[in-house]
């Protein structure tokens, strides 16, 4: 039996109700993209992203200082620190697994959203995680080892330098727009570097510079080439190229790690060695370089540069607190301009229309 048409009052109230409902889908997509609430969104998450770095930085630092000085004659392994820490980053992916598990999503859905971040075949992906290694134990190694000479706050102001070159070569490969507020932020990041570094306290063995600034040289380039290969990676394509980093470093770096012990150029004492600085180093190591992958795809390599200059004078007053050094003029002076570099640095112009009108934005 064929149904009564509907009467004009009952489609009114029809096509008002499609009306609604459509009204209601598109301001709920309007507010999902709207573009001040993303750049407030992405304002909070470069805040907290930088205060993890900063914080995780000090404190891996300070355990990774801990464990040279606590006892040189029977431990002195900057590499093998380098291959413990590095190994744990394995543990990376797994995490996102499970964490996708909690959230409903299945093993073979979220390995298919994250393996293109290899690049679609075995040799490839094998290329892009070895060339990133390379760049990782580079850095790594260099700061590791930098601090068997000098203290950890002299060592981090130095490599902080890697804001500089992040920014020179951000504009160069990832295109970035020049913007004077960020040429300010890294003026004024290198000028609290220096101002610190000039303090008439230290007294860093050319050595140990030289190892800082050699760190600072490759975390640049690695962060930067992070961002220009993997472009906007997701969290579980970031997650699953860490584990990939700690798998291949558990295998190839091992070689290094053996032979520096074989020769002595390293040397450790099995019986005695510091295992509560080793994993506290290794475990917010491995939170540090999480956090350094995840602001370098979704946010950009300078707001991590950042979030290590604000671990300066974390550092600095770790070391005050230790008695290794003491608070003068010059390290107050440098850490406020770390501090306005920061602020440089994460500042949401897109919210101020002025800085719209004049292109900071």
């Amino acid at each position: 039996m064929r149904e009564a048409a509907a009467s004009p009052v009952e489609s009114d109230a029809l096509l008002k109700k499609v009306m609604e409902e459509r009204k209601s889908l598109r301001d709920s997509i309007d507010e999902e993209t709207d573009p001040k609430k993303i750049s407030k969104r992405t304002f909070l998450i470069s805040l907290v992203v930088i205060f993890g770095v900063a914080v995780s930085f000090t404190a891996s630092s300070q355990f990774s200082k801990y464990a040279l000085d606590i006892d040189p004659d029977s431990f002195n392994a900057p590499y093998f620190m380098l291959w413990f820490n590095t190994t744990w980053m394995v543990a990376c992916f797994p995490v996102f697994l499970l964490y996708n598990l909690i959230r409903g999503s299945g093993f073979k859905e979220s390995l298919k959203h994250s393996a293109p971040v290899l690049g679609g075949s075995v040799l490839w992906g094998f290329l892009r995680v070895l060339m990133f290694l390379v760049l990782w134990s580079g850095s790594n190694y260099s700061y590791t080892k930098a601090l068997t000479f000098v203290s950890s706050s002299i060592a981090a102001s130095i490599s902080s330098c890697n804001a500089a070159l992040v920014w020179v070569l951000a504009m160069i490969l990832l295109k970035d727009k020049f913007m004077v507020p960020k040429l300010l932020a890294v003026l004024f990041a290198i000028g609290g570097v220096v101002l610190i570094s000039l303090d008439d306290q230290i007294n860093a063995p050319w050595l140990g510079i030289v190892l800082a600034l050699a760190s600072a040289i490759l975390a640049a380039l690695y962060k930067v080439l992070f961002k220009y290969v993997l472009g906007d990676a997701t969290l579980g394509q970031v997650s699953l190229f860490m584990t990939c980093i700690g798998m291949l470093n558990l295998v190839l770096n091992a070689i290094p790690t053996f032979l520096l012990l074989f020769f002595n150029a390293e040397y450790l004492d099995v019986t005695t060695l510091p295992w509560a600085a080793l994993v506290g180093s290794a475990a917010l190591g491995l939170l540090f370089n999480f956090l350094i992958a995840f602001g370098i795809a979704l946010l950009h390599p300078l707001v991590i540069a950042v979030g290590m200059l604000v671990g300066i004078p974390m550092n600095t007053v770790v070391d005050i607190i230790l008695g290794q050094v003491s608070a003068t003029l010059l390290f107050i002076l440098g850490s406020v301009c770390i501090v306005l570099s920061f602020l440089l640095v994460v500042f949401p112009y897109s919210l101020v229309p002025i800085c719209r009108r004049i292109g900071f934005a």
